[in-house]
């Protein structure tokens, strides 16, 4: 696999989606590594451990939001690279690369100065604890900086999968990430002449890591692609592309955001259990992560497989590409689940030793491992609809999973809801009494099965938007 990436219009189905999901799944694996490092090192800080691993937890769903708004723009970048590519317009690429540079100017001049205004306001939303809030405030405003140097890398690991090249980002993970993990340590608890930073020297470490990254990726883009650079009239403002990229990417833009946003609300939930829970919740997003990267490893290289054919005017083939990619994941997820249900209390305990948080680990390891079984088939369509450039099938997906299924479940579930007033006045007050009695001993455990029932809804949903077909219309 060279520079001009692969041609996934022709030969095997199966063995293209592998060289593609493989080296994907390893890089998405190196990028969940960031936040397991800093969980793992943190936990290891003695008393100060829950509070540091709840710090890196709570920063999790808030650089989600904040980053969000980006991340349509990768999804446009990869379906609209893809489909030139199919369609054999060269030109037309150098043109998208030309736009992009535009965009990323702009983006981190507005990101920076929005984040950083409003930082101490999203850290009261999200009722973050005294006692951890200034450190806190610390370690998101290194990670904000690091943000933009990840996008730096996103944006040309999007053009390399739409060109069908995944090994050249999956590289520069594995030293953006070997150098965090060496990093960590040495930052956290102070080596030789550098201090003990402990939880803001994570931030540092993972900084660095994402400044290197940012750095390779243009060395990787003007040595490896240098069909797709474009000159200097290319990075005019060019309006119908402009238009093209922001159909595409704000819907994107807007279930990704929308859906950071929910998980503030579901963040400000936990937070309000204590540390006990914010640790545990923290680790089950990481393990989630971690176990979800096959998922999205075949999702993103189902992308980039549809996109070439939809350019390519080879409909029937990326259909079978999303029947071959769906059995590959529920065949590797049924493994990966199985892990995650048996072994909960295991996986807690590697990164806390504390009888109380591995047993709420073990309970929400036996709702979650059938929530991400279920989660990844909503998966594979994410591909199908984000390779095609429709991406308001979802926009509507992950608002409606999150907004209008998993955050009021959490309420009812838990019982919570029954504190408002005119909830308690109403008919419906004896009904949800009922249905929050399960779980009135542990209410927090609400947060699990609300994802599980949220899950299993919306990826029906999927489905019947898959069926009507209108992603095969592509976006060029």
């Amino acid at each position: 696999m060279n520079g001009t990436g692969m041609d996934l219009t022709t030969g095997s189905i199966y063995k293209n989606m592998m060289k593609l999901a493989l080296p994907i799944m390893l890089s998405n694996f190196m990028m969940t590594f960031y936040n397991l490092t800093d969980a793992f090192w943190l936990g290891k800080l003695g008393d100060n451990a829950m509070n540091a691993v709840s710090v890196a937890g709570l920063t999790f769903p808030l650089i989600f939001f904040l980053s969000s708004f980006g991340i349509g723009f990768v999804v446009a970048g990869t379906a609209l690279i893809s489909q030139f590519k199919g369609a054999g317009t060269p030109e037309m690429m150098k043109k998208v690369v030309g736009q992009f540079v535009l965009i990323l100017i702009v983006f981190s001049i507005i990101f920076l100065t929005f984040s950083f205004t409003f930082l101490d306001n999203i850290l009261g939303l999200l009722h973050v604890p005294q006692e951890i809030f200034e450190v806190s405030k610390q370690f998101i405003s290194y990670i904000l900086v690091g943000v933009l140097f990840m996008f730096v890398f996103l944006t040309y690991q999007s053009f390399a999968h739409g060109l069908g090249d995944t090994i050249s980002p999956m590289r520069i993970q594995i030293i953006s990430v070997s150098l965090n993990v060496i990093l960590d340590p040495i930052f956290i608890f102070g080596i030789g002449f550098m201090p003990r930073m402990e939880t803001v020297g994570a931030a540092q470490a993972t900084l660095i890591s994402r400044i290197v990254a940012a750095v390779l990726a243009i060395y990787f883009l003007k040595k490896r692609t240098k069909h797709i650079i474009p000159s200097l009239a290319e990075l005019k403002p060019d309006k119908l592309l402009l238009k093209k990229i922001f159909n595409i990417s704000i819907p994107a833009s807007i279930a990704h955001s929308v859906t950071s946003f929910g998980f503030i609300i579901l963040q400000g939930f936990v937070n309000t259990y204590g540390t006990l829970v914010i640790s545990v919740f923290s680790i089950g997003n990481r393990m989630m992560g971690l176990f979800m990267m096959p998922a999205m490893g075949i999702s993103n290289a189902l992308a980039t497989i549809v996109g070439q054919n939809l350019g390519a005017k080879k409909i029937s083939r990326a259909v079978k590409s999303v029947k071959v990619g769906m059995v590959l994941v529920l065949l590797i997820m049924l493994v990966g689940c199985s892990l995650l249900y048996f072994f909960g209390s295991t996986l807690t305990r590697f990164f806390i030793d504390d009888p109380a948080i591995a047993g709420i680990g073990e309970r929400m390891f036996k709702v979650v491992s059938f929530a991400a079984f279920i989660f990844s088939m909503m998966f594979v369509f994410m591909g199908v609809f984000n390779g095609s450039g429709h991406t308001k099938p979802s926009m509507i997906l992950n608002i409606s999973r999150l907004w209008l299924l998993r955050i009021p479940l959490v309420f009812i579930l838990s019982g919570n809801i029954l504190k408002y007033a005119f909830i308690r006045n109403s008919f419906l007050n004896e009904l949800l009494t009922k249905i929050s009695l399960p779980l009135s001993e542990h209410s927090y455990d609400a947060l699990w099965w609300s994802m599980l029932i949220s899950n299993i809804i919306t990826t029906i949903m999927a489905v019947i938007i898959y069926r009507k077909g209108n992603w095969k219309t592509g976006s060029i």
